[in-house]
């Protein structure tokens, strides 16, 4: 159970390593640096995130590798979802700045993320 909680908390620290480097990489840097960035992150972190928070019953009962597919599908699903969503409200709004988007995004991404941390230290307290 420890470990569970442990890789968890790996991946929760690698998705805000990320959104957080993503944020003043999508203003300024090297165009490489931006791409391997932010690509990934727009990809699959905020539905990453989600994933985290959630926990669906179908991944929460499989372990391993069997239930993987079905937790990259609704991360990258997620992910580019909120990102058309919010690329179509930045659009109609007149409002058409990337950069905001991506820290926008990355914002949320954080949200959840903290969202996961302080349930998972409700609980290691609960009795």
């Amino acid at each position: 159970m420890a470990s569970k909680r442990r890789s968890v908390a790996t991946i929760g620290a690698v998705v805000a390593v990320v959104a957080l480097a993503s944020i003043p990489l999508s203003f300024t840097g090297p165009e490489e640096l931006r791409l391997a960035v932010i690509g990934p992150f727009l990809l699959a972190g905020p539905g990453t995130a989600l994933i985290l928070l959630l926990k669906p019953p179908r991944i929460r009962k499989g372990a391993g590798f069997e239930v993987l597919p079905l937790a990259v599908a609704i991360a990258v699903s997620f992910s580019i979802g909120s990102a058309i969503l919010l690329s179509t409200a930045m659009l109609y709004a007149g409002f058409w700045h990337p950069s905001a988007a991506v820290s926008l995004l990355a914002v949320l991404t954080l949200g959840l993320l903290a969202a996961v941390d302080r349930r998972s230290r409700r609980k290691e307290t609960a009795p």
